[in-house]
């Protein structure tokens, strides 16, 4: 008997690691099947490519890893998605309208979809290519703000949709070196702190107000989430790398040696230890004893300057007052042991630090680290799931033509994607 394969795949390129995740579904059980990492080597800075053939070559190893490990499933991928930042991304939040029209005045799918449909009108610049456009939150009549407003009374229903969009060529370059790598079908993208959300946070904290930060290697990516519509996201060109960089220019030591100390708790022991002095090597060769103050104040300089910024920018746009549920850190800088503890002296908000959830198959997968490449295979999931659902529904060809004429603006409505979610 002919099995059928449910066989999707994620894709990060990210500034310390490539990593391939293959996954199998079966309605919304998800599995991993397949993982393959190999370490970036500057091959990509603040989460853009900077040496494609280099790149090309580890997105293969990491490939071939993860294929192995599947047991060569992934050409039956029935989808291919793959986590974007960097590219000079940018957002602004589209209104659309629909009239209400139904004999008993209240809103139904069609207003809903014209709506959404019209919020994603506005033009962009020949060189800005859409990527994601989720849900921010609906108005009926423009004063009611409702998070999904199916069923209620109104006369005019507005749309508003929070869209991410970033710079053609750049976003090109993602799919280009998928396609050189052998994964030819077209991925789908997916913004890196978005797909956060998908691996991470709770239905609660989706619900009540949630500021999410990435603290990446090359990059750090935030985004801000209340009554499940995105109100909010960004990316800034500070990531935990830098820390290291500061480090070693500050200090004389060796960049490497810098990573490793802040990676393999060699800092944070010393920290518990109270000691006072830690001997190193420095970039000349001689040995010398260095204060672990000075080792604390260049840290704290660097971390306390990027939760600044992203309070600053967010700030701006007083989202700060819907953050009922605080603040969850991922990424591989949520791993070190001062960070949660600057966030909190910045940003004076309660904060966790966000792991991926549910993992099945790989428990090695359970790391703030991985939260942006098991969130895109999340992501893949629920769009095959709502594709699935979409040809076994019973609305008929004109219902369904119109659902799928939205496209981009529908398929990737975040609000969707976590109606169908079990956390």
């Amino acid at each position: 008997m002919f099995k059928q394969h449910n066989i999707i795949t994620a894709v990060e390129l990210g500034t310390s690691k490539i990593c391939v995740l293959i996954g199998e579904y079966f309605g919304e059980e998800l599995t991993i099947i397949g993982r393959g990492e190999v370490d970036c080597a500057d091959a990509i800075s603040k989460g853009e490519i900077i040496a494609m053939d280099s790149v090309q070559e580890k997105l293969i190893d990491a490939i071939d890893q993860a294929d192995e490990q599947s047991h060569h499933e992934l050409n039956n991928s029935v989808m291919i998605a793959v986590a974007v930042t960097g590219c000079d991304m940018d957002t602004f939040i589209s209104e659309g309208v629909a009239f209400i029209q139904n004999e008993n005045g209240t809103v139904g799918e069609e207003e809903i979809y014209e709506a959404v449909r019209n919020a994603k009108f506005k033009q962009l610049p020949v060189d800005r290519r859409m990527v994601n456009s989720f849900d921010a939150y609906y108005k009926l009549d423009g004063v009611r703000q409702v998070p999904y407003p199916l069923n209620l009374q109104a006369s005019t229903l507005q749309a508003y949709s929070h869209v991410i969009h970033g710079n053609s060529n750049r976003l090109d370059n993602f799919s280009a070196v998928l396609a050189y790598s052998g994964l030819e079908s077209e991925p789908e993208m997916i913004f890196t702190p978005i797909a956060d959300m998908l691996g991470v946070l709770s239905e609660d904290e989706l619900a009540g107000g949630t500021l999410l930060i990435d603290f990446g290697a090359g990059t750090t990516e935030y985004a801000v989430v209340c009554n499940n519509g995105v109100l909010a996201s960004g990316v800034l060109g500070i990531g935990f790398e830098h820390v290291a960089s500061d480090l070693s220019v500050g200090l004389n030591l060796p960049v490497a040696f810098c990573r490793k100390m802040l990676s393999d708790g060699t800092l944070e022991r010393m920290f518990r230890e109270n000691q006072q002095f830690m001997e190193c090597r420095t970039n000349s060769g001689s040995m010398r004893k260095i204060p672990l103050d000075s080792f604390n104040r260049i840290i704290d300089a660097r971390i306390r300057e990027l939760f600044e910024l992203i309070r600053n920018r967010l700030g701006k746009q007083s989202f700060w007052r819907n953050l009922a549920s605080g603040c969850v850190l991922t990424g591989g800088g949520a791993e070190f042991f001062r960070t949660q503890e600057i966030f909190r002296q910045v940003c004076d908000l309660p904060s966790r630090i966000g792991r991926p959830f549910n993992v099945v198959g790989d428990e090695d997968l359970s790391r703030p680290r991985y939260s942006t490449i098991y969130g895109t295979l999340r992501y893949a999931h629920k769009l095959c799931m709502q594709n699935d659902s979409r040809r076994r529904d019973s609305f008929g060809d004109g219902i369904r033509d119109r659902i799928s004429g939205l496209g981009d603006a529908f398929a990737r409505t975040f609000k969707s994607l976590r109606r169908n979610m079990k956390i």
